[in-house]
């Protein structure tokens, strides 16, 4: 596993109102959330980045909008077809 280290000034900390770790978490599972939304990364290894299991990583991206399921129309419509 590797670990990433991103120099934050006591004054930033201080200015967000929030620890090391809680900056750390935030940070996480925004960029998690990111990669996922732009396809980089899949739903489970978007929830592994953030330390979060699937079903709570899908219960943060639908807090935050994010389509958990992202058909374009024609995959919709032939997923649609073997039900009718």
């Amino acid at each position: 596993m590797q670990t990433l280290t991103i120099p934050i000034s006591e004054a930033l900390l201080t200015a967000a109102n929030m620890d090391k770790d809680e900056l750390a978490e935030g940070m996480r599972r925004e960029y998690a959330m990111k990669l996922f939304r732009q396809g980089k990364l899949t739903l489970a290894q978007s929830a592994e980045l953030c330390g979060l299991g699937i079903y709570d990583f899908m219960s943060l991206l639908s807090q935050a909008g994010i389509p958990v399921i992202d058909y374009d129309p024609q995959e919709l419509e032939k997923e649609l077809s073997y039900f009718q």
